[in-house]
């Protein structure tokens, strides 16, 4: 049956949760985050969960989406706990949550096990690990957490099973349902009951095509829409600079940008995996001292797990990244990204630029713009002139350099330079 929320008669406090449903019992755990009232796409989601409704949330980076679903997910179970026991069904979870990546996918979890602390909620991951498959036939737990690949494997195997199923949660959906991933998906929703099941999509940017496919592939769910007005758009308290270079200069460019203007911690995007081993190689060699880790789809998987749990512990300083780190990734203390190299997408230089200014803190993406990137530049122009909400420069487009030599300024004065061409906000 679906769940109303219930008018409150007790004279005294209610917090906006507890309005929305969500029982006292997380009170702890708001305490823990230092959560004080629901944002604004938490409040226009929870009350839909809680009444089943199966979503599509288009919500800007940072905003809270994944508690947006994880507390009525959690709530719902619990009080269906509350009501016949804990489930003793082995391997058949009563939500399910799919998100592209590894670190995304243990990030999630991380969320959930702070929640089900004091709920007392079973979670498991299923991100790649051989011992996980076996582990997973045969215990009981309430909450999934998988990677596409790896869950569309343990259903076709018969190791997880979604008989008991009651929600199922697609993170990043754009990412999910544009990629490589929709073979292994449809194997998943092949056995999915729609019936008994609310699924609901959740990403920081939607593609037109993506949006069409979703609302025909399960046209049967009728999707109720809930995009934020700035969603698809920069935060309002992200700085911009942008550094005009040549491609041969982007290393010395760098390797004095972290000794003279880093402050804090952050994350160098690079476009390619090879292009991070050797940004790591140079940087390794000409400032030994520095403390950074790597992340690309090319490192082992405990490698990678490894690289990406020693920075979320605040073990580095910096973070040379493909697009792994670009998605949906929460680090808290983040100050900084530089674009090493523009993504080949608008919709990336959001996610990228999505890691800082995150939860109504500030930060700075750096861009390095090269005379290649007049096409890149432009797309991301076309997206930022969209963002009605801010007066804001556009990028400047880098022209091709005239077959007359022209003094360049040196590379070490090329970082104080970057103030010429901020993005005012």
């Amino acid at each position: 049956m679906a769940y109303r929320v219930k008018q409150c008669i007790k004279v005294g406090y209610m917090n906006k949760f507890e309005a929305m449903g969500i029982d006292e019992d997380f009170i702890p755990f708001f305490n823990e985050l230092k959560i004080k009232s629901p944002t604004k796409i938490q409040d226009k989601v929870i009350p839909q969960m809680m009444n089943e409704k199966s979503l599509l949330c288009v919500a800007q980076t940072g905003t809270g989406k994944t508690l947006a679903y994880s507390l009525p997910i959690i709530e719902m179970i619990k009080r269906h706990e509350d009501e016949f026991g804990p489930s003793r069904k082995r391997s058949k979870p009563m939500a399910i949550i799919v998100a592209p990546t590894k670190e995304l996918a243990m990030q999630i979890y991380h969320v959930q096990k702070q929640i089900s602390h004091y709920l007392k909620i079973r979670i498991r991951t299923l991100v790649g690990e051989k011992s996980k498959l076996t582990d997973l036939k045969s215990s009981s737990y309430e909450v999934l957490i998988a990677t596409p690949h790896k869950l569309a494997q343990a259903v076709k195997k018969s190791q997880v099973f979604v008989d008991e199923l009651k929600y199922l949660i697609f993170d990043e959906a754009d990412q999910l349902f544009d990629m490589g991933f929709k073979n292994d998906l449809n194997k998943v929703v092949h056995y999915v009951d729609f019936l008994k099941t609310s699924v609901s999509f959740f990403s920081a940017t939607m593609d037109y095509e993506v949006e069409n496919f979703l609302d025909y592939k399960f046209k049967r769910l009728n999707l109720l829409k809930i995009y934020d007005k700035e969603a698809q758009t920069l935060q309002k308290k992200i700085e911009t600079f942008n550094i005009s270079l040549a491609p041969h200069e982007k290393l010395a460019v760098l390797k004095m940008f972290l000794q003279r203007d880093a402050k804090g911690r952050g994350i160098v995007f690079i476009n390619q995996k090879n292009q991070v081993e050797e940004v790591e190689n140079y940087i390794k060699d000409q400032l030994p001292k520095l403390k950074y880790k790597v992340l690309h789809g090319a490192l082992s998987q405990k490698e990678r797990l490894s690289n990406h749990k020693a920075f979320m512990d605040q073990k580095a300083q910096v973070l040379f990244a493909t697009d792994v780190m670009a998605r949906g990734i929460d680090v808290k203390d983040l100050n900084w990204v530089v674009n090493f190299g523009l993504p080949k997408t608008a919709i990336y230089y959001l996610h990228r630029a999505g890691r800082v200014a995150r939860g109504g803190r500030e930060g700075v993406v750096y861009n390095f713009v090269t005379p290649f990137d007049t096409k890149v530049v432009s797309m991301i122009n076309e997206l930022i002139k969209s963002q009605k909400s801010l007066s804001i420069d556009l990028i400047k487009e880098s022209k091709k350099q005239p077959k007359a030599k022209k003094k360049q300024p040196k590379a070490s004065k090329r970082v104080k330079q970057t103030k010429r061409n901020r993005l005012k906000r």
